[in-house]
């Protein structure tokens, strides 16, 4: 599997809209959700589950995002990076075992995450965002990170 970009039907009528959060095409469940909501220059990530069996559903309620995902899976895709440019609106649903993050490109940017698994202190894994072995392509030097995105180390394959 491999991230999946959606672009989501607004239902419009005089009393405003309407948009499925999780189009039925979508065979997922979830559980779990999060709100976030960030400046421009925030990147945050790359976050992963080491139990490699979390999902996400990321909605953007507000903001444009340079979002990259990366497969984490064995096989022979391991390694592989997915970029995407998403803006208000639009949906990405990210398969099990792929570390994400993302950067903020407008003034206010906020995003609605669905996941099928809590959120776990004990699995909650990641590592830092200008990873060599990845060499992810932000477009930034200096980006806004949290403590914790501050002092995480590079991957390493279990």
């Amino acid at each position: 599997m491999k991230p999946i970009k959606l672009i989501t039907k607004l239902f419009k009528d005089s009393r405003g809209f309407l948009i499925e959060v999780v189009p039925k095409k979508i065979k997922k469940s979830f559980n779990y959700s999060i709100i976030t909501q960030s400046k421009k220059n925030v990147l945050r990530g790359m976050h992963f589950n080491k139990k490699m069996n979390e999902e996400k559903l990321v909605f953007i309620l507000e903001g444009k995002i340079f979002d990259v995902t990366i497969n984490l899976n064995r096989g022979k895709n391991y390694g592989k990076i997915f970029y995407f440019n998403l803006k208000k609106n639009d949906i990405l649903i990210i398969p099990k075992g792929f570390a994400h993050g993302y950067l903020c490109l407008d003034k206010n940017n906020t995003i609605l995450y669905l996941l099928n698994k809590k959120y776990s202190d004990k699995y909650n894994s990641g590592f830092c965002w200008n990873d060599k072995k990845f060499d992810i392509k932000w477009g930034i030097k200096n980006p806004i990170l949290s403590n914790k995105d501050k002092f995480l180390k590079e991957y390493k394959k279990n």
